[in-house]
């Protein structure tokens, strides 16, 4: 009979615990997050980074099934302490411990994390999604005001910040997308040095596959060695190919056309969020000339 071990979190067949990650919570030690097992620790894990308002639920959806259907377990890290009200300057170091070189999809990344670090970088492959940063800002703009889901509330001992929700709605588009445009650089910069810099990283843009669902679905398939058929490529493809007939500004999904920001900004934001760009829209490969003819509302 083969033993079963325990140290801090949960075992699995193979006797070796899983690691799960703990929070002081005001006083309390509370376990925050148990890594799950996987069925397939015969194959590399993945990883999954995209921009917020890039396609990431998209992606995140996307990569959910694709990992179900290869046998590996999905996680969205992020996503665990989203639910629960964890702000990024909580998370706790530790979290490092629950990438595994083997058997998981770790998804869920909106940005580079900062406060733990991920052992598993330079051997998993990873694959980056961005999308232009006018469209980012603009789409941020109205699922800030209108559609995007709060943080959870299960912890005491935190807050979390809603100033990004409270600018949305106390400010007109082209005041909110020079105040958020900060934060966006940074995301991108630090995609770019951190991630792109140091690895391997199969960059997508948003705009080459939002239209080119079935072949996006098998190119990540095949980047991460998967074997799937296309059949279920297809179906999974087809499964998440929603494109909206008419833009409603508080559906989840608004539009998914690029350049939409041309029709809600005006000409002299663009030109600003050009020049504040500049140096991550030409590492991305996204160009302004088109937009200093003018345009905008």
């Amino acid at each position: 009979m083969r033993k079963r071990f325990f140290f801090g979190g949960r075992a699995h067949d193979g006797g070796a615990a899983l690691p799960s990650v703990e929070f002081d919570d005001g006083g309390e030690r509370r376990v925050l997050f148990t890594l799950p097992p996987t069925d397939r620790s015969d194959l590399p894990s993945a990883l999954v980074f995209a921009m917020p308002k890039s396609g990431s639920v998209l992606l995140d959806g996307i990569m959910r099934k694709l990992s179900a259907s290869a046998g590996v377990t999905y996680v969205s890290i992020m996503q665990e302490y989203f639910a629960i009200g964890l702000p990024d300057k909580n998370m706790p170091a530790d979290t490092s411990a629950i990438f595994l070189p083997r058997g998981y999809c770790y998804g869920g990344f909106r940005y580079f994390p900062r406060r733990f670090d991920i052992p598993i970088l330079k051997q998993s492959r990873p694959v980056l999604l961005v999308r232009d940063p006018r469209d980012m800002l603009v789409s941020h703009y109205f699922s800030m005001r209108d559609s995007h889901p709060e943080p959870g509330k299960v912890l005491k001992s935190v807050n979390a910040n809603m100033s990004m929700r409270d600018l949305a709605r106390a400010l007109e588009i082209d005041d909110y997308v020079k105040r958020a445009a900060e934060t966006f650089r940074a995301f991108l910069m630090n995609y770019r040095i951190l991630l792109c810099g140091v690895c391997e990283t199969r960059m997508y843009r948003y705009e080459d596959v939002i239209y080119q669902k079935p072949d996006w679905v098998a190119g990540l398939a095949a980047h991460f060695g998967w074997d799937i058929s296309r059949d279920v490529v297809d179906a999974i493809a087809a499964q998440h190919d929603v494109i909206p007939s008419d833009e409603v500004d508080t559906r989840h999904i608004r539009q998914v056309h690029p350049g939409n920001y041309i029709k809600k900004l005006r000409p002299e934001t663009i030109r600003w969020l050009d020049d504040y760009f500049k140096e991550e829209m030409a590492f991305f490969g996204y160009k302004a000339d088109v937009l200093a003819q003018g345009g905008g509302r």
